[in-house]
């Protein structure tokens, strides 16, 4: 097994005892054929080159799995500090990896999680409404994605490729990309204000019979006033 594929069974191919009560990335987890031969030896660029690769290919990789391991292994990847998409906005990693690895999120939000998440989800709370009912993981992910990854504006390439991104995300026909981008478009308000504005008026221009919810999440994201 190569260090890709290893890497991906390392991140998806878990059993429901490694979700609760601590998800397998919190805790000690058990050894893996990507912790004991390839870990040790990754470096900032590579790991670019793989997040790329995944999300690239995101549709087809990651069909084996159920929606609950690829909710916790994408969790795992972005939604903790030293996560490993932060090496998308690493000053080590060259600009043109970078922006690909930037650019491959919208194929990831495109091919798992327009299909995978629905506007409900029997059983489950929806990420943005504080009613008490768990959250499916996949659902967390693909709401807080931007909210939670340790990517930070840095360098202005890094500001300009995530922006485009979440642009290109915002123009998905799927209510729960759009308003996992309009989040996202919330938190880099600060980083261009002008341009998220931008973004976003042009987005309810285009979208007139948009749901009210979701309209009114646009205009808060418009000002930055997202949680």
């Amino acid at each position: 097994m190569d260090a890709f594929a290893a890497w991906v069974g390392h991140l998806f191919d878990r059993g429901p005892g490694e979700f609760e009560p601590v998800s397998w990335y919190l805790s000690e987890s058990r050894p893996t054929e990507w912790t004991v031969r390839y870990a040790e030896g990754a470096t900032p660029v590579a790991q670019a080159e793989r997040i790329g690769r995944l999300f690239s290919g995101a549709g087809a990789l990651l069909r084996p799995y159920s929606d609950e391991q690829v909710g916790y292994g994408l969790d795992s990847l972005v939604d903790t500090a030293d996560g490993d998409i932060m090496v998308l906005g690493d000053a080590r990693v060259p600009p043109a990896v970078r922006a690909a690895g930037l650019r491959s999120v919208v194929t990831l939000f495109a091919q798992v999680f327009a299909p995978r998440v629905p506007a409900a989800r029997p059983g489950y709370g929806r990420p943005w409404e504080r009613s008490g009912s768990p959250v499916h993981q996949l659902d967390h992910v693909c709401y807080m994605f931007w909210d939670s990854a340790p990517i930070a504006p840095g360098p202005e390439d890094t500001t300009r490729d995530v922006l485009q991104v979440l642009e290109a995300t915002l123009a998905l026909d799927s209510a729960a990309c759009q308003r996992a981008a309009l989040h996202g478009l919330g938190h880099w308000h600060h980083a261009a204000p002008e341009e998220v504005s931008r973004i976003i008026r042009g987005w309810l221009q285009g979208h007139p019979r948009a749901a009210g919810d979701l309209r009114d999440y646009a205009a808060q994201a418009s000002s930055g006033s997202v949680l």
